[in-house]
């Protein structure tokens, strides 16, 4: 790990061994679960006690998709998978009558997604296969850079969980080994888990699809290949652990029931050893769901918990912080504040001419604007190179055709908006999370 990377999560972690008497998981409440994590720790590193257990052996794993980050609205693989297809829609004509990419393309993920495990199979192969490892974790690395969350405008690599940053930390320091073991894809999380978690990528296990090898241009190379190799969920964590590891874990984090074989593997019938499940019950700081969502579904696993000896972690009620500190935006002289802008290109296509195409930012976090035909107006978060635009309101006149068609073609681009960049020419390009420039804009009126 780089120096700049420990720094980081050494902050984030909040010095916990300043002293011996400091607050291992400040970002905790006082009370069962976080003594259960800190009585295990303690007892399982203290060389008298009866649990004690030797540092090689002290294996934890963690899932990372709704334990160690956000999951919701949609996991953001998923969204990166979503944003790659529309960036590379230009080069595949085909997709515009081919689902689920027709629907992504015509901004119902919804409707893309209704074929559920094949649709999702497709989406996968589309961007992650047919290209180099070092090609995929570029797009990756480059995604993460501009991609925004569609409902904090963060980017997705600070929709970490600061209390589990620090679990993390507190496990380290006391010779525990973390392993990421998670249902996502093993590359993709291993572009960002280092610099985020500082787990290495040798210690992320996840589901894969195959990789071949090949001489390209005289070089040794890896090639990602359009075929399932092995998927690192439900049963196939324990598997996948075994697989990679070596050793079974006495500790396993996890919140879904696609970790309930993680923890069961982990705890049954073995002392010590510790359970942990992550309960998403805070609407107010994050998302309250388990039961009945299609999204890091717990069902099963609550009803378990308490008889197979599982700490469920209530995030409303034992976490005192959910997300790390905002790092504050750098300042710039250009701002977006009280600024009105004309619409000259909607995805590369230049606007009708003479039509009222115009977009305003006002200071109060209001965007309002003309698609040529209907009014509109909403909600502007904005903040150090991130955008989410929305939900709008339109009026609904009438008209020609051909106006029509734009304004559709806007308002769908206004949807993907995720980022921006500005120029000293007064130009603006709205862009996708991947970075595509969706919409481009020239300044009629700006403050700098």
């Amino acid at each position: 790990m780089n120096r700049i990377a420990f720094s980081f999560l050494a902050s984030l972690a909040v010095g916990f061994a300043a002293s011996a008497t400091a607050d291992p998981l400040p970002s905790w409440n006082e009370g069962p679960a976080k003594q259960s994590i800190v009585s295990f720790v303690e007892r399982t590193t203290t060389a008298a006690s009866p649990e004690y257990v030797v540092p090689d052996e002290r294996i934890a794993t963690f899932d990372n998709d709704g334990c160690l980050w956000a999951e919701q609205p949609l996991y953001f693989q998923l969204i990166y998978m979503i944003d790659r297809i529309r960036a590379l829609a230009p080069d595949h004509p085909e997709w515009k009558d081919e689902e689920p990419f027709a629907s992504i393309l015509k901004g119902d993920v919804e409707k893309s997604l209704a074929g559920g495990e094949k649709s999702l199979v497709e989406m996968a192969m589309a961007t992650h296969a047919g290209i180099t490892t070092e090609e995929f974790s570029q797009s990756v690395r480059d995604w993460l850079a501009t991609a925004r969350h569609p409902k904090t405008g963060r980017p997705h690599n600070e929709m970490v969980y600061q209390p589990m940053l620090e679990v993390l930390a507190y496990l380290r320091a006391n010779g525990f080994k973390p392993f990421i073991v998670t249902g996502g894809g093993i590359d993709f999380v291993r572009v960002f888990a280092e610099e985020t978690y500082g787990i290495p990528p040798e210690q992320v296990i996840g589901s894969s699809i195959r990789t071949g090898y090949e001489i390209r241009d005289g070089k040794p190379t890896l090639v990602k290949l359009p075929e399932l190799n092995f998927i690192n969920d439900k049963d196939g964590k324990p598997v996948g652990i075994h697989q990679h590891i070596g050793r079974r874990p006495i500790a396993a984090f996890g919140n879904s029931d696609g970790d309930f074989q993680m923890l069961e593997w982990t705890t049954m019938e073995r002392t010590p050893s510790l359970g942990v499940y992550i309960h998403h019950d805070d609407t107010d700081r994050e998302w309250a769901y388990d039961r009945d969502s299609h999204i890091g579904k717990l069902d099963r696993g609550l009803d378990e918990a308490p008889e197979r000896g599982w700490v469920v972690v209530s995030m409303k009620d034992d976490w005192a912080t959910i997300f790390p500190k905002q790092k504050a935006p750098a300042m710039s002289k250009l701002s977006l504040e009280d600024s009105a802008w004309r619409i000259e290109a909607i995805e590369g296509s230049a606007v009708i001419a003479d039509s009222e195409a115009t977009i305003r930012f006002d200071a109060d976090g209001r965007v309002s604007g003309r698609s040529g035909c209907n009014a509109f107006s909403g909600s502007a978060s904005i903040e150090a190179g991130g955008i989410v635009l929305g939900p709008l309101a339109a009026t609904r006149m009438a008209c020609p055709p051909p106006l029509m068609d734009q304004e559709q073609r806007l308002f769908q681009a206004l949807d993907q908006v995720r980022a921006y960049s500005m120029d000293e020419d007064s130009r603006l390009d709205l862009k996708s999370a991947a970075g595509v420039t969706l919409i481009e804009l020239k300044g009629v009126k700006r403050r700098i």
